[in-house]
């Protein structure tokens, strides 16, 4: 299950966070619950943007750290892996590179939701600010799947650096 969500992540994401949202625009036309006040709802975009933007920078630190990591590696794809350690046959597999490109996308993704938060509360008219609550859920949804996603992308190095 984890490795069909790997393979195509952000479609998982997003597919989730718009279904949930459509599932809430239906409660609501339904009148089963009330919209937040619009300064809440400006408030919390301002909040889930920011959020947002903190944790690609946290994500991008991590990359940072990989990469420096790789550099420093001495290992080569032939060289004699029996002494070597699985922390440093790691960045001599493929599972670094698709580490990598995966903590990229985390950090497109986080990217987006702060940018799209920011450019509704600036752009968006008076009358449709209401509907920011779907917004917000909606970057909240991608916020907490990305970032979950991270730590178990750096779960499993972690269990790589452990010693036997």
């Amino acid at each position: 299950m984890i490795d069909r969500y790997f393979r195509r992540p952000l479609v998982f994401d997003y597919s989730l966070a718009i279904l949930i949202c459509l599932v809430l625009y239906f409660f609501y036309t339904k009148h089963w619950f009330e919209l937040p006040k619009d300064d809440y709802s400006m408030s919390t975009t301002t909040d889930l943007s920011t959020i947002a933007l903190t944790i690609a920078g946290f994500i991008l630190t991590l990359l940072t750290v990989l990469i420096t990591f790789k550099a420093a590696s001495k290992i080569q794809n032939s060289s004699n892996n029996e002494d070597t350690p699985v922390f440093d046959l790691f960045f001599a597999t493929s599972l670094y590179f698709q580490t990598t490109h995966l903590l990229k996308n985390c950090i497109k993704s986080l990217i987006f939701v702060a940018l799209i938060g920011f450019s509704l509360k600036l752009l968006l008219n008076q009358c449709f600010i209401k509907y920011l609550f779907f917004s917000n859920v909606l970057g909240l949804i991608i916020i907490g799947m990305t970032l979950s996603r991270s730590l178990l992308i750096l779960s499993k190095i972690i269990q790589l650096q452990k010693e036997k």
